[in-house]
């Protein structure tokens, strides 16, 4: 039968050769402590010393200058190995992508090397107890104090807050315009309590009690706010992370299913080929958003169209697993780290809702279409 297999298994000699070289780090990381933690920062600080944290960032960031297409080999190698992912999308595909394209050369200094190099780490404060999602109705202020601001608001399921030295903030100023800052999370009156939650990763709630940020800590320029979301959403939205996630998931599906019925029946057989055959077609997807990312275009239609249904395959891979008893063929490893089915069972659902609903895609994906008169294909 068809076994799914890593998008850039086959790709050319230095894609292959980064990929061995992100292995043998990997093969010497304490991996398993950090399942154990919940704490990947050790994980992430020894890929970083070799320039391997953040592969598409240029070398002056603390990057290896190689294409996205090229980087997202890591990405595939850090979900074969099981490493928690989502402090390294915040840090490195959202806040430090973030700054690379709408910071300025001061700030871009004084944060991008360090999370290359994993000495630092960043996290989102976006959804708000009363606004959810709706960023355009938050309610956080910044209110002018001398020659910066002082942030009064509270921000909730904030993931990894606990880790993170500075999250991007998004917050009202004194125009009622919405502005982009980078707050220290290590400043007097920040407040960071957990919210219990299915999935491994932690989620918090995070209090601004009049914290004070600086003018140095705006990104772009005050009242930008919202146009830099919206774009670094559209970054965010590769569909990558979750690709890869759908393949680690279908390959411990491949793995328990045989396992517990004393070999792959046909019918599951079947319903294996049928999900490799969309993974296929999500890797297809999203390669091709990175290739436009490397050719400097963003398409924010594509990018939502791959956002959407790479996260829809993962939930459906980890349901036809849990269905048919595959999340039970394997409790627990060894080390007391819970199997990647578990895991997925427990994850699929906040996938449909993270980085923007699976509803909010299509609307986006069905309004870009139809303004732009392309026809809109299923």
């Amino acid at each position: 039968m068809l076994t799914s297999e890593l998008l850039w298994e086959h790709s050319e000699a230095p894609v292959r050769a980064l990929r061995d070289e992100i292995r043998e780090i990997l093969a010497a990381a304490p991996i398993a402590e950090a399942r154990r933690r919940r704490d990947p920062r050790p994980v992430h600080r020894a890929l970083g010393r070799a320039g391997l944290l953040a592969p598409q960032w240029p070398v002056e960031y603390g990057g290896r200058g190689v294409s996205h297409v090229t980087a997202a080999v890591l990405v595939e190698e850090l979900a074969m190995h099981d490493v928690p992912d989502l402090l390294h999308t915040l840090t490195v595909s959202i806040v430090g992508t973030t700054l690379l394209n709408c910071a300025g050369p001061e700030m871009r200094a004084r944060h991008l090397p360090g999370f290359a190099a994993g000495t630092s780490f960043g996290c989102v404060l976006f959804s708000e107890p009363h606004a959810g999602s709706d960023l355009s109705v938050l309610s956080t202020r910044a209110v002018r104090h001398g020659d910066g601001y002082r942030l009064h608001g509270t921000k909730t399921h904030s993931i990894f807050a606990r880790l993170a030295d500075s999250a991007l903030c998004l917050a009202r100023d004194d125009d009622d315009a919405l502005t982009l800052f980078l707050v220290p999370l290590a400043g007097e009156g920040v407040r960071i309590e957990p919210i219990p939650a299915l999935m491994d990763d932690d989620f918090h709630e995070v209090t601004l009690d009049g914290v004070e940020v600086g003018p140095g800590d705006v990104v772009g320029e005050p009242g930008q706010g919202w146009a830099i979301v919206v774009r670094t959403l559209a970054y965010e939205r590769t569909g990558l992370d979750y690709y890869v996630k759908a393949l680690r998931w279908h390959r411990a599906a491949t793995a328990a299913t045989g396992r517990l019925r004393g070999g792959i029946g046909q019918h599951d057989a079947i319903g294996l080929a049928r999900l490799n055959a969309r993974l296929v077609a999500a890797g297809t997807l999203v390669r091709r958003v990175l290739t436009r990312l490397d050719r400097g275009e963003l398409n924010e239609d594509e990018a939502a169209a791959a956002k959407w249904y790479t996260t829809e395959l993962a939930a459906e891979i980890a349901w036809w697993a849990a269905e048919r008893g595959a999340d039970q063929a394997m409790i627990a490893e060894e080390d007391g780290v819970a199997d990647p089915l578990d895991v997925a069972a427990r994850e699929a659902p906040g996938m449909r809702i993270s980085g923007g609903t699976s509803e909010m895609m299509l609307e986006t994906l069905a309004r870009l279409r139809l303004d732009s008169g392309a026809e809109v294909r299923p």
